[in-house]
């Protein structure tokens, strides 16, 4: 979520390249993220096939790649979303590397439960 917040606060607010609704930060936006990014990152964490192959890891990390880049189409047509200097195409290239980093946040918080049970 705060990697999501801050890129949001960059890209959107600073830069104007995409937004919420309307520009700037608003009480829609905050529902946004209050709501949709934990519910969406619970759903993917969750469901995640730790104990799997990499192939399985990389098909379930493709199909929710795709998915994601499709809301997010859905929303910039309805108006939800809006680009200025944004593309669809740039998030499809960036969600891997964000559901990527909330795995390894995720076995980093595991390992350090581990260490903590130990002590």
């Amino acid at each position: 979520m705060f990697l999501g917040s801050v890129a949001d606060i960059y890209l959107d607010v600073k830069y104007d390249f995409y937004g919420f609704f309307t520009k700037g930060v608003d009480f829609e936006y905050l529902l946004i993220f209050i709501f949709i990014y934990p519910a969406t990152n619970s759903v993917f964490l969750n469901f995640y096939p730790q104990s799997k192959s990499l192939s399985r890891k990389a098909l379930y990390l493709t199909v929710w790649v795709v998915l994601t880049t499709l809301f997010e189409y859905v929303s910039g047509q309805t108006e939800v979303f809006y680009y200025n200097e944004w593309k669809t195409l740039y998030s499809f290239f960036c969600y891997p590397f964000l559901y990527i980093a909330m795995v390894l946040n995720l076995k980093m918080i595991r390992r350090l439960q581990v260490i903590d049970k130990q002590k």
